[in-house]
């Protein structure tokens, strides 16, 4: 029985370190909601963009996503998610900010 519970509490560990913190989430969201992201994203729902977890389904295990996703936000897209979702460029976000963006919605 305890190796049972050990082999689940184990399988359970990757998905349980994606999480993080509920700090993390809190500032990751705080960061999101400060530059704008929320106005057409969502946690829930697809907005007017694709929501986080839905972002993050589709780039959590493509290895190149952290070397894309920079120039997504930052450069904006179309096509990605369909011919009617346009991401608008985000020039102003700094190299910092976007390393956070991109944790933060990968992790959900």
């Amino acid at each position: 029985m305890k190796s049972a519970t050990a082999l689940l509490v184990c399988a359970a560990l990757p998905s349980l370190a994606a999480a993080g913190a509920p700090e993390d989430f809190a500032s990751g969201y705080a960061l999101a909601q400060e530059r704008g992201c929320l106005e057409c994203h969502a946690l829930t729902y697809r907005d007017a963009g694709p929501s986080f977890p839905a972002i993050a389904h589709r780039y959590r295990y493509d290895p190149l996503a952290r070397e894309r996703l920079p120039q997504v936000i930052r450069g904006g897209s179309a096509g990605h998610w369909g011919e009617r979702f346009i991401m608008w460029p985000q020039p102003r976000l700094n190299d910092a900010e976007v390393q956070v963006l991109i944790d933060w919605v990968l992790s959900q």
